[in-house]
């Protein structure tokens, strides 16, 4: 009897220790997105200054589509961040954010706080956009090439490793910008 309970515990102790050591190599926040390299999803919808926003109206430059909110810790620093990368391209790519369970009122108070992009800044009250983007939480951005395509999903902030690694790609496949350091 003893024997047997001694063969069992390799048995169930060696298949558990596997499925723990597969686990501790991996992000657990970096969910794979079915969305990458496929169209991004249509969006209509209303911004925070009340005009309708259009994704497609974005189709001729490269696009960070970003989900945050006022209470998100990480939304602060990635709002600096966000806002250095469009002072450093300008009007080479956009930025649209979203709302995700948030309120105006707090959202304005956030932009008032931590300075305001100009970029549109879209309502998602029922949390469709959020569902058919896959959102699980915020921040999160979808990096979205000229085409309309979506090329990256970045769980959690988006920071400078992050922008100099997944914009560059995108800005190079715009043609029809120039250069950032004004170089042909």
């Amino acid at each position: 009897m003893r024997l047997a309970r001694l063969g069992l515990v390799p048995l169930i102790v060696l298949p558990v220790a596997w499925l723990l050591f597969q686990g501790l190599g991996r992000d657990p926040r970096a969910i794979p997105s079915a969305l990458i390299d496929r169209p991004a999803p249509p969006v209509v919808a209303l911004s925070m200054d009340g005009e309708t926003v259009r994704l497609d109206a974005y189709r001729d430059r490269p696009l960070i589509l970003n989900f945050w909110a006022s209470w998100c810790f990480e939304c602060i620093e990635e709002h600096r961040v966000l806002m250095e990368a469009q002072g450093r391209y300008g009007e080479r790519f956009a930025i649209v954010g979203v709302l995700y369970q948030d309120t105006v009122a707090d959202a304005r108070g956030f932009l008032a706080r931590y300075g305001d992009g100009g970029w549109p800044n879209l309502l998602d009250p029922d949390g469709r956009l959020a569902i058919d983007y896959g959102v699980t939480g915020v921040p999160e951005s979808f990096f979205i090439d000229a085409a309309g395509v979506v090329r990256y999903k970045q769980y959690g902030a988006v920071t400078p490793a992050v922008l100099d690694e997944q914009l560059p790609p995108l800005l190079a496949d715009d043609s029809r910008s120039p250069d950032p350091t004004g170089q042909p």
